[in-house]
């Protein structure tokens, strides 16, 4: 029977693991499948203008003059030429400055998609790209000489993407489901010889199947770029081709024909694009836009993408257009793609993460008795640190999924209700005012008699409740009730978490288990901004604040479930009194509000005004591009993540905070200082192309991120280790500290602002923040403070 009864378990293990591995890589795979479509679509539409360059070259030239555009002669002979040199395209159409048709060609009706959903282009190129569910376009305007008179489309069906991308990604879906199911496998048959510390070994399994599939993934990005930048060679063979076309129609001999150099000269410089364009006779490059291959036998270059196009004879020898685009152009555009892949596949690590402890936690609490010996060699304290620590990583994902695109969401449904777009200020301002206010209400709640965990449940419901109202109510007054009880929710989450916290942790372990916070924070930021961004444009913001609430949802019958109730001990309870009192006493101690002025609330300040609002401005106002600016600030998360492990582990040991503190402190100076350097003397801003400032931007990132690892849990342990807090109650004491560290929150942008009215955008203002930054951790450790002793002054008067 007992045999059985392992039997089962193990099996059980084994279909736990298979689904948490095959959902996580599920995850991965949707990740890239969103990379590969928003690139190879970019592949396409550029393809697309390419084709049409010279069909709008000649339309212009008829129009410089003032003729109208209905008196173009041979639109249709191009366009047809164009539909049959490309097998995707599905109309050509020109159309004048009303949007009325006036030419067109092709299986399908021309529509005019100006208007619709614009796809993002860089603002210095001759066209547009947009569309609908079905239909991709291109338009290239058509101008005279003194204005624009209509424009020139070149439509193909969505689906030629998706099919290919589909297709591409069927042998991954495939791996993905074996992988899956033999991880599975592995559990159940070692399910005995995992235990204990050998169940490392189940994580550095599961580590290299989810870091094979993401080879996989990324080995089919590189081919499904390579095709795109072939199918663009191509187009510009094509496009180049209809020229050349067009004289041997005339029978002449092509090397009589005057000005054909010229010809080449202005489409490599109309396609800055290219490498090179000629045009090769009987093997021999007769016309090229490098002068030195003009006479030699054509050879292929094999570090280019290169074309040859037939496109007929003249006097009796072959005539061939080449056309060559660098192979670096689709190096950088892999090099980007997979840059923006690792970022979201950082978040797909942090959420597998979260799938492994969410089954280990369920298969721990499977039955109370053995739930004891589910982790061996840890107390039980530690093994419901170990439960509760999905509870806020999970939280914060549900909340920040939504962060990449509710501002605009928020503005929208202002100026649906007749308000200006500074009324979306108010949907921020809302949630953080019922954040901070539900502090230290939460925190007497939790030390009075009722514990933390119905916080936790009941700011889960709370955060559910508000993402469900943004979802199925966006008018302007339901979203201010929503982001209050979003804010109300995660606050009453935060106390609750941190009372659990404080009351199953060791005291030689607390910085490790208030790290569990700063992980949850980090960790779920950065999953939910990735992840978030990505299923946006798949699902629309509803989608994306519905799987929020689910997740929320979700999360706290786990809550109810799983994580066991705790009790605050007797001593702390019977100490309880009014909130104004404690308030009161930790606004007295004089090393209190050292600690929190010269540090708790500077630290946050840097990372409201100077990582979140003031960094973003400075490099959007240098040209970086948007998933450029979001993986800098992953980055000053992960330094965040992986600062606090190390530092956590050190505090507990040492006993020391304070000297931790100053060092936190200097490092983030020094982080600010760093991004300062990259200030351009000429005009005070960033410059995107230079390689040095991008390095330099990113060290002072990540180094703003470490220290801010050396601060965010120390500082926390720094001031619940105190006399004071025994005295008044640990959750009164860090409710308030958190409270009152609020400050920070609200004036880093303020400030920031200020500075950048009065003194323009600059990173020099970075550095001088960084500068007094330092100053303050120098007067910080001027009178260090004993660790353990934070209230001595209290206790002498």
């Amino acid at each position: 029977m007992k045999q059985r009864s392992s039997w089962h378990s193990a099996a059980l293990d084994g279909l736990t693991m298979a689904i948490v591995t095959g959902l996580s890589l599920l995850l991965l795979i949707y990740v890239g499948t969103g990379e590969a479509k928003r690139t190879f679509t970019q592949f396409q539409i550029e393809k697309l203008a390419a084709l049409g360059r010279s069909l709008q070259s000649n339309m212009e030239h008829f129009l410089r003059p003032g003729l109208p555009l209905k008196q173009f002669v041979g639109f249709r002979t191009s366009a047809v030429s164009l539909l049959t040199s490309d097998n995707t395209l599905a109309s050509v159409a020109a159309f004048d400055a009303s949007g009325q048709i006036v030419f067109e060609a092709g299986r399908e009706p021309a529509e005019l998609l100006l208007g619709m959903e614009p796809i993002a282009q860089d603002k210095t190129l001759p066209f547009s790209a947009w569309q609908n569910d079905t239909t991709l376009q291109v338009i290239l305007p058509l101008r005279n000489r003194f204005e624009n008179v209509g424009s020139l489309t070149l439509s193909m069906p969505l689906a030629v993407v998706e099919e290919r991308v589909a297709e591409s990604f069927k042998p991954v879906l495939l791996a993905s489901a074996v992988a899956a199911v033999g991880f599975g496998i592995f559990v159940a048959m070692q399910a005995s010889q995992l235990a204990g510390r050998r169940r490392r070994w189940m994580q550095v399994v599961y580590g290299l199947i989810f870091t094979s599939i993401s080879a996989i993934v990324i080995v089919t990005l590189v081919s499904l770029y390579s095709d795109g930048a072939r199918a663009k060679t191509k187009g510009l063979a094509d496009s180049l081709g209809q020229r050349i076309d067009n004289v041997l129609e005339l029978n002449l001999n092509i090397l009589e024909v005057q000005g054909l150099e010229k010809v080449f000269a202005d489409f490599k410089e109309l396609n800055s694009d290219i490498r090179s364009a000629g045009l090769v006779i009987d093997g021999k490059v007769a016309i090229h836009t490098n002068s030195a291959s003009i006479g030699r036998p054509w050879r292929s270059n094999s570090n280019d993408y290169e074309y040859l196009l037939d496109v007929g004879t003249s006097a009796g020898r072959s005539v061939q257009v080449a056309v060559s685009v660098p192979g670096d152009i689709v190096v950088r555009q892999t090099i980007r793609s997979v840059k923006n892949f690792a970022a979201l596949f950082l978040a797909s690590a942090f959420m597998a993460g979260v799938f492994l402890q969410f089954a280990g936690s369920v298969q721990m609490a499977k039955r109370p008795r053995d739930a004891l010996d589910a982790v061996p060699d840890a107390t039980e304290d530690q093994r419901a640190l170990l439960l509760v620590k999905p509870v806020f990583f999970v939280a914060v994902l549900s909340e920040h999924l939504t962060y990449a695109f509710l501002p605009q969401f928020i503005q929208a449904a202002a100026l649906n209700a007749g308000l200006s777009e500074a009324a979306a200020s108010l949907g921020f301002t809302s949630y953080f005012i019922a954040f901070a206010s539900s502090l230290i209400p939460a925190g007497f709640f939790a030390q009075r008699r009722h514990g933390a965990r119905p916080l936790m449940y009941l700011g889960l419901v709370f955060s559910a409740a508000g993402l469900s109202i943004l979802a199925l109510y966006p008018t302007f007054e339901a979203v201010i009730l929503a982001r209050i009880l979003s804010g109300l929710g995660q606050g009453m989450l935060f106390i609750g978490v941190q009372s659990y916290i404080l009351a199953t942790a060791a005291r030689s372990e607390r910085t490790q288990g208030n790290a569990i916070i700063v992980f949850g924070f980090q960790g779920g930021m950065i999953s939910g901004m990735a992840i978030g961004s990505l299923l946006v444009t798949q699902l629309g913001p509803q989608g994306v604040f519905l799987i929020g609430s689910s997740v929320a949802f979700v999360m706290m019958l786990y809550t109810l479930v799983v994580v066991p109730p705790v009790k605050m001990n007797a001593a702390t309870a019977a100490k309880a009194r009014s909130i104004l009192t404690d308030i009161a006493d930790v606004v007295r101690s004089f090393e209190f509000l050292r600690t929190i002025m010269l540090i708790g609330i500077p630290a946050k300040a840097v990372l409201t005004g100077v990582i979140i609002f003031a960094l973003p401005l400075l490099m959007q106002a240098a040209e970086y591009r948007q998933e450029d600016i979001g993986q800098v600030l992953m980055i000053y998360a992960v330094a965040v993540v992986i600062s606090s492990a190390y530092i956590s582990r050190t505090v507990d040991r040492s006993g020391q905070t304070n000297s931790v503190l100053v060092i936190g402190a200097l490092l983030s100076g020094l982080g600010m200082v760093v991004i300062g350097l990259t200030a351009n003397t000429d005009h005070g801003l960033l410059t995107s192309s230079s390689m040095v400032s991008t390095l330099m931007l990113v060290l002072g990132a990540a180094t703003v991120g470490a220290a801010h690892g050396f601060i965010n849990a120390p500082v926390v342990t720094h001031v619940v280790n105190s006399k004071l807090s025994r005295q008044i109650g640990e959750a009164s004491t860090s409710a308030a500290y958190r409270f009152l560290e609020r400050i920070g929150h609200v004036a880093g942008p303020l400030v920031v602002g200020q500075l950048f009215a009065f003194y323009g955008q600059s990173p020099t203002i970075i550095l001088q923040i960084g500068i007094g930054v330092a100053v303050l951790g120098l007067l910080f450790a001027i009178r260090p403070t004993p660790y353990n002793d934070l209230a001595s002054e209290r206790e002498e008067s």
